[in-house]
């Protein structure tokens, strides 16, 4: 007969499965329930003596796409709309945003994020955790608070006004939108499975996404399967509707591909088949339909490479109605790293890098750039923290909130170059 350690639950399942009816049951059974009630401290002991705030600001970043800061605004933002509880075992809310966030950021499944030392859960805990986190994330207070389309004829004007000053080419143009598959698991026949696979011969919900020039998000709508075209979405969705309304304070419009309607609230480029000649006024105007509208595709890639739960290299197992509320609270975050002016820092492709090999003595000689993205991070998220805190009040300097903005920094002027310079460029010349 096999030998089986009894210090091990496993083992003793192992034990009771062979011999249900054995004589110690009731001691096996006690001696189980202690040994879970040991391992359940072990773990909480983990959690304890890990800090992941104690991190550089960079390395905080590349794990959760947010600053220390703004984690403890998101914390307190959330802390109205999440379950209390009284154990004294609970985990912390920071540590239950923290699994969220690391959940959003890398895709992965639930399991290897729940064994990362400083979250150390249980599967079921950590889908417990995603799932609070989400539905807080989903709640209108905090969704009206940081995805609002402008409502007003002022405030339409500051969104116009700010998005011809980042470059916008085509006037009275207050928004970008544009569609974007997010894959998910193949639903079942029973749930209408054709319904969810579109042209692209994969299971996918399809979203709506509408963004200003600094590719801030005002408009999501996530709740149509994949096989819905966009123009369908934007004739049922309540942006239509709110832009109908403008129409009568304030002309404005939307930019959108051929695959939207041509309405005097939606701009779209010629057809295809109607290509203009080069020159031509038809010509400059699709140009610069193009290159405004490119914005929101920006946006939309940005979103799905930082947060990569949603990239199109991943497959969400998960239903549909859940995937969506993922992709609001992952718009939400991308809001809040616009506000903030969050650095997105791409993955180390030096493998030399990966092992400690790659490490630069001068940056930390000269203070390196963790110090500047500090300060940079620590001013945007008390920008941030001040908008959470005003809510719906207008802002300090005049502006409403749904045109909340902070403008990027100026980039420094080149130098001038010295007389030595412009003598060797000549003579590089000739």
């Amino acid at each position: 007969m096999d030998e089986y350690d009894v210090d091990d639950p496993e083992e003793l399942d192992q034990i009771l499965q062979i011999d249900p009816i054995h004589p110690d049951r009731l001691a096996y059974d006690a001696e189980r329930g202690r040994r879970k009630h040991l391992l359940i401290l072990r773990r909480r002991r983990i959690r304890d003596f890990a800090d992941p705030f104690d991190v550089t600001f960079e390395t905080f970043v590349r794990s959760y796409r947010l600053s220390q800061d703004l984690v403890f605004s998101l914390v307190d933002l959330i802390r109205p709309h999440v379950r209390r509880t009284s154990s004294p075992l609970a985990l912390p809310l920071e540590k239950k945003v923290l699994a969220a966030l690391s959940f959003f950021a890398t895709g992965s499944y639930q399991t290897p994020t729940g064994k990362n030392f400083e979250v150390s859960v249980a599967q079921p805990t950590m889908s417990n955790y995603i799932e609070e986190v989400t539905r807080a994330l989903n709640t209108p207070e905090v969704v009206g608070r940081f995805i609002r389309f402008p409502a007003t004829a002022e405030e339409v004007d500051y969104c116009v006004q700010r998005n011809t000053m980042l470059g916008g080419q085509i006037s009275n143009t207050v928004a970008y939108t544009d569609g974007s598959l997010i894959k998910i698991r193949k639903p079942s026949v029973a749930n209408n499975r054709l319904a969810f696979m579109g042209r692209k011969s994969f299971a996918s919900i399809n979203v709506q996404i509408t963004c200003d020039r600094r590719m801030y998000v005002n408009n999501v709508l996530a709740r149509f399967p994949g096989s819905t075209n966009d123009s369908y979405i934007f004739n049922a969705s309540a942006l239509r509707r709110r832009m109908v309304e403008l129409q009568d304070m304030r002309r404005c419009h939307l930019l959108g591909d051929s695959g939207y309607p041509l309405e005097p609230w939606m701009m779209t480029p010629f057809a295809r088949d109607e290509t203009p000649e080069e020159g031509t006024p038809e010509s400059r105007y699709n140009k610069a339909h193009c290159s405004d509208r490119s914005v929101v595709e920006r946006c939309i890639g940005s979103m799905k490479e930082v947060f990569r739960a949603i990239n199109d290299e991943r497959v969400l197992h998960y239903e549909a109605i859940k995937t969506c509320r993922f992709v609001v609270a992952i718009t939400v975050l991308h809001n809040l790293r616009i506000l903030a002016q969050v650095p997105h820092f791409e993955e180390v492709q030096d493998p030399r890098a990966r092992n400690g090999n790659g490490h630069n003595e001068d940056d930390d000689a000269e203070g390196g750039e963790d110090g500047e993205n500090d300060n940079g991070g620590a001013e945007g998220a008390a920008a941030v923290h001040n908008l959470m805190a005003r809510g719906a009040a207008p802002s300090s300097n005049g502006h409403p909130v749904g045109a909340n903005v902070l403008f990027p920094p100026n980039k420094a002027k080149r130098a001038a170059p010295t007389s030595s310079q412009i003598d060797v460029q000549k003579q590089a010349r000739t």
